[in-house]
């Protein structure tokens, strides 16, 4: 089974009431500024490897940054012929991180409006939800987004 295929599984075990037909994967708005903060901090820690310590760096400046918002360490953005689900990710990590998904929002697609824009190397994705006027903004990921670009384009972005 495939990556995408147990988000997918994932997130329609947290959404049983509405078929999930595409999945995504962001980070939350400040994330990428605090893992380059991570990173630096990582570097000056010196050692052997100071790859290795920036990439560890880079990590706990990203959890530290999402606990310090009260937020998750990446979400999942699930897709219905209905409806665009934000779900929490408690564990970002390549087993079980599909396992403990939690329902942070919804909008309906026919209120739902698509932006992205950048910030520096940065790609920020704004869901607005058109009823509302509520703005949710996240990061997208260099590596790893599972066809980020197909789900919002999907979307009508």
């Amino acid at each position: 089974m495939s990556r995408e295929e147990h988000a997918r599984e994932g997130a329609q075990s947290v959404i049983p009431d509405d078929e999930i037909i595409d999945v995504a994967v962001v980070m939350p708005r400040g994330s990428t500024i605090s893992g380059v903060l991570g990173a630096a901090a990582g570097v000056g820690l010196g050692g052997n490897n100071q790859t290795a310590w920036g990439v560890a760096g880079a990590i706990l400046g990203q959890r530290a940054n999402s606990a310090a918002k009260g937020s998750y360490p990446s979400i999942v953005l699930a897709v219905s012929a209905s409806k665009l689900y934000v779900l929490g990710r408690t564990s970002t990590g390549l087993v079980g991180g599909w396992k403990h998904l939690h329902p942070v929002a919804h909008i309906d697609r026919s209120n739902l409006e698509v932006a992205r824009k950048h910030h520096g190397t940065v790609g920020i994705i704004e869901l607005t939800d058109t009823t509302t006027g509520t703005t949710l903004e996240f990061e997208q990921q260099n590596i790893g987004g599972l066809g980020l670009k197909d789900l919002l384009a999907s979307l009508g972005e």
